[in-house]
């Protein structure tokens, strides 16, 4: 997101910080619809199992193929932007001048995609503290920095006001949402990691109410520091906080160092989003939706060894298609629709989920499911905004995309009419055990079960 401050602009012009801020708010609504599930169960499948459970199979595969598009089409974008990144400050910037730059970018993306797939099967927790530490580092040089600029800014907040005589269209400030909705995206694959990791019933919820609010408060405080810095360009976008120019001459070191920190942070974005398309993937082979024998796991770290390799597979090739298409193929816009509007499909249904699973339940009280309901209501009106405002080149995309969700959607459910059986095993998720939710407890159960490993 804070390397895309120049995009909100273009879209949202003078509402650009008021985009962002309306944007963090759903994204907060949605981690806690979805927390409405984590504290009752736990499944690899994460948004799909969740969906299927709440509001039934039709609704959870929609919400599946909306997810899985999502994660793919991020998981392309960023790895190619980080290793675009990377390739660029190897050659100081002449990217694109010289050949060897191609080939260069072309080994990167297979070795970073290996790299990628080895992680994951690894398991949860490498992959985690990688991200963690990584991710740990960026925040820290983010933050410093914008605190540096702001400051010298003397905490200019002008540019964080919107005005209300050059306001923008429906079309564009929904855009300036979808964007901006890409910052987010990814927060709540801590929830296919949860039967991996320990008191998941806990610890999911927490992670994603934290994750999503931390992630608002860093992107907030980053634009409002962009913002303040340059406000505008003669281009009608905005520098970069790190394009600054004073900034730059009085420290020229920074930039290099800032840029080879984001483009660390694209290619952690593409290895969370590559690991829960991993999990959502075998999540499906298991149920008997995908082929079985992507449901394999590694013997020694029990993890979807398989399921990583076809993944990231895929990954590596549609990233190449990507390169080779160019950036206004049909494909790339397709991609690059799927980033946003997959995720904001998946929200959508997740809250609704959410709502109908409490009521099935009997559980539905306002004091829970009120985030849920503004948060289905906020993306009703994004979607609507977004395609009666699409332009010819969006509206194609669109209509790709729609027709992916159709086509997953109809297979899906004749094949279910046809196979009771896959019917019954949609939605699987771990049976919860009271350590699953409360802290204190494993180490009293594992010694009832008399190998040193809770019941389930």
């Amino acid at each position: 997101m804070l390397a895309q401050t120049g995009g909100l602009v273009s879209r949202g012009g003078s509402f650009a910080y008021f985009d962002l801020l309306l944007t963090a708010t759903i994204v907060v609504m949605v981690a806690l619809s979805i927390a409405i599930f984590g504290r009752r169960i736990s499944a690899a499948g994460g948004v799909y199992t969740f969906v299927t459970r709440g509001a039934g199979p039709l609704l959870g595969i929609a919400a599946g193929s909306a997810i899985a598009l999502g994660y793919g089409g991020m998981a392309v974008d960023t790895l190619l932007s980080g290793v675009r990144r990377i390739v660029a400050l190897l050659f100081f910037g002449e990217f694109g001048e010289r050949a060897s730059a191609q080939l260069l970018t072309v080994i990167l993306l297979v070795v970073v995609v290996a790299v990628i797939t080895l992680v994951i099967a690894l398991g949860a927790r490498t992959s985690t503290r990688i991200m963690l530490a990584i991710e740990v580092v960026a925040v820290a040089a983010i933050l410093t920095v914008s605190v540096i600029v702001f400051a010298r800014a003397g905490w200019n907040v002008s540019g964080l006001v919107p005005d209300l005589a050059a306001a923008p269209s429906l079309g564009s400030f929904a855009a300036g949402i979808g964007l901006a909705m890409t910052g987010f995206v990814g927060f709540e694959s801590g929830a296919a990691l949860g039967p991996e990791s320990r008191r998941p019933l806990a610890s999911v919820p927490r992670a994603l109410g934290w994750t999503a609010g931390a992630l608002a408060a860093v992107y907030l405080f980053g634009v409002a520091a962009q913002l303040s810095a340059a406000p505008t360009s003669p281009g009608g976008a905005t520098n970069t906080l790190l394009a600054s120019t004073e900034f730059a001459q009085t420290a020229p070191w920074i930039a290099p160092a800032i840029e080879g920190v984001i483009a660390a942070s694209w290619i952690v974005c593409a290895l969370a989003c590559t690991n829960a398309l991993v999990r959502l993937v075998f999540s499906l082979a298991r149920e008997g939706v995908l082929p079985p024998a992507l449901s394999g796991t590694s013997l020694r770290s029990a993890t979807p060894h398989r399921a990583a390799i076809a993944v990231g597979a895929v990954i590596l090739v549609a990233t190449l298609l990507r390169e080779v298409t160019g950036w206004d193929s049909l494909f790339a816009r397709v991609l690059t629709l799927s980033s946003s509007m997959g995720f904001i499909v998946a929200y959508l249904l997740v809250s609704v989920g959410a709502v109908a699973y409490l009521i099935r339940l009997r559980e539905f009280s306002s004091r829970e499911a009120w985030p849920a309901v503004l948060a289905a209501v906020a993306l009703v009106g994004v979607i609507l905004a977004e395609v009666l405002s699409a332009d010819d080149g969006r509206r194609t995309a669109l209509m790709v995309f729609t027709t992916i969700l159709i086509a997953a959607c109809v297979v899906h459910m004749v094949r279910v009419r046809r196979d009771p059986a896959l019917r019954a095993r949609l939605g699987v998720y771990d049976t919860p055990i009271a350590s699953d939710a409360l802290d204190g407890l494993r180490e009293e159960e594992a010694a009832r079960s008399g190998d040193g490993r809770p019941t389930r």
